[in-house]
């Protein structure tokens, strides 16, 4: 295997990584949308028996929600990284694969 095609496959290998990760990110935003709807849900199952007053209904969905927040954060916050480390990955196999044909 000559060099230009080892420099593709490494390329190609963390490109896959990558994606995979990518994939990893979203499942774990969808999970955590999921546990965040679902425990809402509880809260406001359990609190109905309990509860009269809807104002502890509401502080909980606020912290809720203020979790939610907190959580797509750093979910858009991990996004970033992955796509900067993309980016440079790019840059290398690019610059890379020029200084390779500048020195054919």
């Amino acid at each position: 295997m000559d060099k230009e095609e080892q420099l593709l496959k490494e390329y190609q290998n963390n490109r896959r990584k990558f994606e995979e990760q990518e994939d990893d990110i979203k499942k774990f935003q969808r999970q955590g949308q999921q546990i965040a709807d679902e425990t809402y849900s509880e809260i406001r199952f359990l609190l109905s028996d309990i509860s009269e007053d809807d104002e502890v209904l509401n502080d909980a969905r606020i912290e809720l929600a203020n979790l939610g927040e907190e959580f797509m954060m750093n979910i858009d916050k991990e996004k970033k990284k992955l796509l900067n480390r993309q980016e440079e990955e790019e840059q290398r196999y690019r610059k890379e694969l020029r200084v390779l044909k500048e020195g054919e």
